[in-house]
């Protein structure tokens, strides 16, 4: 091989790992990153469960023993409800029928003390996030049966996570 032939080669090669070196790092710096984002998203996530609704944006009713159930949700409180686990220091154990009709609901965290969902409880509210904070399912009412089908206890267009 004559020196014009081995620089030329040389410098295709010196160009080709370069290429390779920068291609790499890029995925790797993006890849990095991507993981990075998901911790955050999670972590943030994890931090707005971990809010609650104030009390005074629900009215709630007495039942059996020490429990409430939840009967309605004022319209100025915020769109994203966090279902408290006390209310007044009694449990907060079931949502009743209507609770939160056309309240205009985003999502709604629900957590292990609520035991009963109304099948009307979210009507009028559409493409809602209900986020079932809980290792079993939400007993009584299930989701998606009752007086109006194709909905999640009446909200349109909704989906259950369960955390």
């Amino acid at each position: 091989m004559n020196k014009k032939g081995f620089v030329t080669s040389a410098l295709l090669y010196g160009i080709l790992s370069l290429f390779l070196v920068l291609i790499l790092g890029t995925v790797a710096i993006v890849g990095n990153r991507k993981i990075t984002n998901d911790k955050v998203k999670q972590s943030a996530l994890d931090d707005v469960q971990a809010l609650s609704t104030d009390e005074s944006c629900f009215t709630t009713i007495p039942n059996e023993g020490d429990k409430l159930t939840i009967t309605d949700y004022r319209s100025d409180c915020p769109k994203t409800v966090y279902i408290p686990t006390t209310i007044s220091n009694s449990v907060v154990d079931q949502i009743g029928d209507s609770a939160f009709k056309d309240k205009g609901i985003i999502n709604v965290t629900i957590r292990a003390n609520i035991t009963t969902i109304y099948y009307n409880a979210f009507t009028g509210n559409d493409n809602v996030l209900f986020i079932i904070k809980s290792d079993r399912p939400t007993t009584g009412v299930p989701a998606g049966s009752g007086d109006i089908p194709g909905t999640i206890w009446g909200a349109t267009n909704s989906s259950i996570r369960q955390d």
